[in-house]
């Protein structure tokens, strides 16, 4: 039978264990390092790894897979390595190997830990879903500030100008009204000046957000529109989570508190989440809504693949399929 090598990985570079044979690799500088942790190959590590080319090796980090795979090797993920938990426990022996002292391998693993981090921190700097996400978040700041003032102002209206409910039913209208008249206190003018402003503001976002998905996600807006699918990648964090999820996950993202509630109760567990926003599943009749919000979530999910890993637009034509198939769920509800 094979006898499996073992790679353990630190900072300062790469140790193979074959049996109980240690055969290091110290990076030559710090960019070498950053390349290897990055999944690229460069010659020195290659150079390094090749003299087990075809043979079965055991790592600890499975983002190592492809890159091990790309230079011939057969890695096996192992969680945990025996031989990096040891080396973990046994600080003194892993610098022996590697023939460093503690100051070199401190200062060697603090600028490496250090440009890990602002590397990371540059690639997220740069994803438009991050762009979704804060965008999202500013429009539902600006709905709780809009719904805080109309509620400010309607105590004052029910109090002072009762009459101006009973001449306009949209209440907005009656905002514009107040902002208009000049004979209205000076502060509830200025409450409804910034109702208004934040309106025009909350526009404003819901155009960029709009834009943003087209650019990002257009076949996840074309199916169940921007804002709601900007909710989505908001709650799991990217287009890339998003696209990694089953579409049982996504049917009930929102409602994780109701379906751990369920389950530590033996109770029934949510049929929707997030999604229970779309028109087609809160207005659908009761009885087929958690079926329509599997169908949706269905669709969502084929959206967010084909958005994230090809880039095609197929947004109109899953949204076609999904309309037939909520008449035909409806009309057979009666």
């Amino acid at each position: 039978m094979e006898e499996h090598l073992s790679l353990v990985e630190t900072p300062a570079g790469l140790i193979v264990f074959k049996g109980e044979e240690a055969i290091p690799y110290v990076f030559s500088d710090v960019e070498e390092a950053i390349s290897y942790y990055s999944g690229e190959i460069v010659r020195g590590v290659a150079s390094f790894l090749r003299k087990w080319k075809g043979k079965s090796i055991l790592v600890e980090r499975r983002s190592a897979v492809k890159t091990l795979s790309s230079i011939g090797l057969k890695p096996i993920v192992r969680e945990p390595l025996d031989k990096a938990v040891k080396l973990r426990s046994d600080f003194e022996t892993t610098l022996k190997i590697l023939g460093l002292n503690m100051d070199e391998y401190r200062n060697f693993t603090l600028t490496v830990a250090e440009r890990i981090t602002q590397d990371r921190i540059s690639e997220l700097a740069k994803r438009k879903d991050l762009d979704i996400v804060m965008a999202l978040q500013s429009y539902d700041e600006l709905v709780k500030i809009m719904n805080v003032i109309q509620d400010r102002i309607l105590v004052w209206v029910k109090e002072r100008a009762p009459s101006l409910l009973e001449e306009k039913k949209d209440f907005e209208k009656v905002i514009e009204l107040i902002y208009s008249q000049s004979s209205e206190p000076d502060y509830v003018r200025k409450m409804a000046e910034l109702y208004l402003k934040s309106r025009e503001c909350r526009s404003a976002v819901e155009k960029q957000i709009g834009d943003l998905m087209e650019e990002t996600a257009p076949n996840v807006a074309a199916v169940i529109g921007p804002i709601l699918g900007a909710r989505l990648i908001s709650k799991v964090g990217s287009l890339a989570r998003l696209a990694s999820l089953p579409a049982s996950t996504i049917q009930i993202l929102g409602a994780e508190k109701a379906l751990f509630r369920a389950l530590r109760k033996k109770g029934k567990p949510p049929k929707h989440g997030i999604i229970f926003q779309h028109p087609w599943v809160h207005g659908s009749p009761r009885k087929i809504r958690g079926k329509i919000a599997r169908l949706l979530a269905s669709k969502i999910a084929v959206a967010a693949r084909v958005d994230h890993f090809s880039g095609r637009f197929i947004g109109e034509e899953i949204k076609k399929e999904l309309e037939d198939k909520v008449k035909a769920l409806r009309s057979g509800a009666g």
